[in-house]
């Protein structure tokens, strides 16, 4: 009988294996049919929010840009359901390094200050005076919870204000997480509003997948309630834990507490010459967030600049099967004086490109039926002609290893759909700069 249960319970590990892989398959799949629409969606819209023809009124204008607030809306819920499958499958990875503590501080300053005025409520980012200048921690991954808990905070809060403090824990603080029972100092990161609160019964159930404290359909506030659960994860990915507590009609606060290692010292390796390690352009241009390596992001963006008018009548090839990437990727780049050629396979990629071999750089999708991305830069990349042409892939990046996959195909650097559309000129600046 024991040997039967430990079949079955092998047989049922196995089954939900397999079914892990499959959803993630779903996933990444899902991922791009659905990033694919709203990347030629964004493109245009922001092309007419811009209104560079000076045909539109303000109106028109308007409806632009919300079309575009509306289409990041939905590019955020896809990548908080794809952050949650990523939890789920263990594939979300982690990175530690050194934080600088009043960067955290500027980031959320930066991010929100302009929310929380435009709803006229106070925001306070404060550090108290004992807390260490830099912690070891995976930098993202705190951003990004801390972007969920502030955001909630601002989003249900219509009075008053909201205070982020950033300290130590004290002392005698209990923990039934093994790396914070053990940690050397703990890290406290506690977000205070003064908006509508939580039920005491509600309390359990915000950090499950899809939950709200208000869960109808006449609820007075969106939102998926993926923010917490994923919150909530990744604060176990790096070894810490999120506490609230919370006073219906009074407000809450959301603690996040961190296994804090705290760095003296900077590395001498910190000075080398930024040659000593791999740093793709896409990286330094990828976020808004210029304080992650602001003096690596200045450097990129200041090459970039040297020459406003490098993109005209430089010549790019699109490569995509999607018409609607390339009549919108055609739009934005025709707008800076760029002559475009597409192809809408790997196959006709490479035909074309051989009829055309003063292309001077090429845009090159992933997911393509005959010859994929992939496979289609490296037949490129076996011909001598091209060794140093620029190939810029747009990838999804859904899922672990996609950035990878591409730089080893022969990509010179990648950028993420859906296209940002200032993200990919510059991109491209730095490239035809060299």
């Amino acid at each position: 009988e024991i040997e039967l249960a430990r079949t079955a319970l092998q047989e049922r590990a196995e089954q939900l294996a397999l079914s892990s892989k499959y959803k993630s398959e779903f996933l990444a799949n899902m991922s791009h049919e659905l990033r694919t629409p709203l990347n030629s969606l964004l493109i245009l819209a922001r092309l007419l929010s811009e209104n560079q023809n000076g045909n539109l009124t303000d109106k028109q204008i308007e409806f632009a840009e919300t079309i575009h607030a509306a289409g990041s809306d939905l590019l955020q819920l896809i990548n908080d359901i794809l952050d949650l499958s990523k939890v789920e499958a263990g594939k979300m990875e982690v990175h530690p390094g050194d934080v600088s503590l009043p960067d955290v501080r500027d980031y959320v300053e930066r991010t929100f200050g302009p929310l929380a005025e435009e709803k006229g409520l106070g925001l306070d980012i404060e550090i108290a005076v004992d807390t260490p200048a830099t912690i070891v921690t995976d930098e993202i991954r705190l951003q990004q919870i801390l972007k969920n808990l502030v955001s909630n905070a601002i989003k249900f809060t219509d009075n008053g204000g909201v205070v982020v403090r950033i300290e130590p824990a004290d002392g005698e603080l209990q923990f039934a997480t093994p790396e914070l029972a053990s940690a050397e100092s703990v890290m406290v990161f506690s977000v205070t509003d003064t908006g509508i609160g939580i039920p005491d019964e509600k309390l359990h159930a915000i950090f499950e997948a899809f939950q709200q404290a208000d869960g109808t359909t006449s609820r007075r506030y969106g939102g998926t309630g993926l923010g917490l659960n994923i919150s909530r994860e990744i604060a176990t990915l790096l070894g810490g834990e999120i506490r609230v507590r919370s006073q219906l009609g009074r407000g809450s606060t959301f603690t996040l507490y961190l296994p804090a290692t705290t760095t003296v010292e900077r590395l001498a390796a910190e000075d080398a010459p930024m040659h000593a390690e791999t740093v793709y352009a896409s990286e330094l241009l990828s976020s808004t967030d210029v304080g992650e390596q602001p003096e690596r992001v200045a450097l990129v963006t200041r090459s970039a600049d040297l020459d406003a008018d490098i993109l005209r009548g430089k010549r790019v090839l699109v490569v995509d099967d999607d018409v609607r990437n390339v009549f919108a990727l055609t739009s934005a780049l025709e707008a800076h004086g760029m002559e475009v050629a597409f192809a809408e396979n790997g196959r006709a990629g490479i035909d074309t490109l051989e009829q055309n071999p003063d292309v001077d750089l090429v845009l090159m999708d992933i997911m393509m039926p005959e010859l994929d991305g992939y496979e289609a830069m490296r037949a490129i990349r076996d011909k001598p002609e091209f060794t140093n042409l620029p190939i810029i892939s747009l990838t999804a990046k859904a899922m672990k290893g996609d950035r990878e996959r591409s730089i080893e195909s022969g990509a010179s650097d990648y950028i993420t759909k859906p296209v940002d559309t200032d993200q990919l000129l510059s991109l491209m600046r730095v490239w035809l700069g060299g």
